[in-house]
C-alpha cells in the first residue's frame, strides 16, 4: 500500500485522466472488473486505492507509474 500523499497524487492523475477520455465511470468500472459504485467510492477516497487496483486503472488509462 501507497503512503496516503502518493495515493491523492495518484487518484489526482486518474481523475483528471478520465476527465479528459470522457469515459464513462460505469465503463471504466465494467472494463476493469468492478462495480461503478465501488469505483466511484475510490475516486471520492471512501475507498483505499490499492496496489492492485492502481495497476488496474493506470493500464486502463494508460498511465505511467
Amino acid at each position: 500500500m501507497v503512503n496516503n500523499a502518493q495515493q491523492q497524487k495518484d487518484l489526482k492523475r486518474i481523475v483528471e485522466k478520465l476527465k479528459i477520455l470522457d469515459d464513462k465511470k460505469k465503463k471504466v468500472a465494467r472494463t476493469i472488473g468492478i462495480t461503478d459504485v465501488y469505483l466511484s467510492y475510490i475516486l471520492n477516497g471512501r475507498r483505499p486505492l490499492t496496489d492492485k487496483m492502481k495497476a488496474k486503472l493506470f493500464d486502463y488509462l494508460d498511465l505511467e507509474d
